[in-house]
């Protein structure tokens, strides 16, 4: 018999991401990967503890299953525990790893997992893994993509240092590798981008898009594509909110900003993918960058159970 059997009625029971069961039986409705890497970061180092800070923030006896109010015009009074299943996979083995095998082993990873029916949420990690991620889903589940790039910066440097694979360069390579077109992308709230970077994703120089032209954006995405795929880093929020990140920048949304239009996006019905990335818990002293991601992660994972 376990030890743990023997301290039945005396241990607290696990409460992984708000307590949300794992199926009984076949593919849950939402996959969670960790994906623990940040050599490429080029400031400040540590989004590979990313995924374990999310982990314990979800799991904190503070971390209700109901979905969060913010941003939300109707309250939805059904716990998520009783509304979607979620297995948590792990993390893939990856972080020390250069950026080229790390590249094909998420790649590899995500090709196997879009063969299931479960929607998937990954945790990075710096913002080098959207590529591969999607280059997998797509080899694994063909079909027209398009991307939600919620970032404080482009992320279309052609280069980082002569290095092609880099946090900045995610978007360059997701659209020179023809795996989403530019005209599938919508991007904001962009705020650091250059001029001419901003021009290229958004069709206009203007300072930051505004959220009725990235809204119409985003809807007319919707209805060409099959698939979205959401990606969230959390440098998009103001450092007030969000100072654990690796490259802050000024300005940024308030998480009533931020959780409205993930809303906005899933009304799509077409999300089937997100991640959340740059999150550095070596530099979120006080744990509320970690909070701000629990509630990102538990806002999509209602998202999730919105569109079943």
């Amino acid at each position: 018999m376990p030890l743990k059997d023997e301290l039945n009625g005396y241990l607290r029971l696990p409460r992984s991401f708000f307590g949300i069961p794992a199926p009984d039986l076949g593919n849950p409705d939402v996959g969670v990967i960790g994906i623990p890497y940040d050599l490429t970061s080029s400031f400040l180092p540590g989004p590979r503890f990313g995924p374990d800070a999310i982990r314990r923030a979800t799991d904190s006896e503070r971390s209700h299953s109901y979905p969060l109010s913010l941003g939300r015009k109707d309250a939805i009074d059904e716990s998520l525990t009783k509304s979607i299943t979620l297995e948590d996979v792990g993390d893939l083995e990856v972080m020390l790893r250069l950026p080229e095998a790390a590249a094909m082993d998420i790649s590899e990873a995500c090709a196997k997992l879009a063969l299931k029916e479960s929607n998937l949420l990954f945790l990075g990690g710096d913002h080098f893994i959207t590529f591969p991620i999607l280059k997998g889903l797509k080899r694994g589940r063909p079909g027209r993509y398009g991307l939600i790039h919620l970032d404080a910066h482009a992320d279309l440097y052609p280069d980082m240092g002569g290095y092609q694979l880099s946090h900045s360069t995610g978007v360059r390579r997701i659209v020179d590798g023809g795996l989403v077109s530019m005209e599938d992308i919508a991007g904001y709230d962009l705020r650091s981008a250059l001029p001419d970077q901003r021009e290229e994703i958004t069709g206009t120089k203007a300072p930051i898009l505004s959220k009725d032209q990235f809204k119409n954006r985003v809807n007319e995405i919707g209805k060409r594509v099959e698939f979205l795929y959401v990606s969230v880093d959390m440098d998009v929020l103001s450092p007030q909110i969000a100072p654990g990140v690796s490259h802050p920048e000024s300005g940024g949304l308030s998480m009533v900003d931020l959780l409205e239009l993930i809303i906005f996006i899933f009304n799509t019905g077409k999300v089937r993918y997100a991640d959340i990335v740059e999150l550095n818990p070596l530099l979120d002293s006080s744990g509320i960058t970690a909070i701000a991601a629990r509630d990102i992660v538990k806002e999509i994972l209602t998202g999730f159970a919105t569109q079943k």
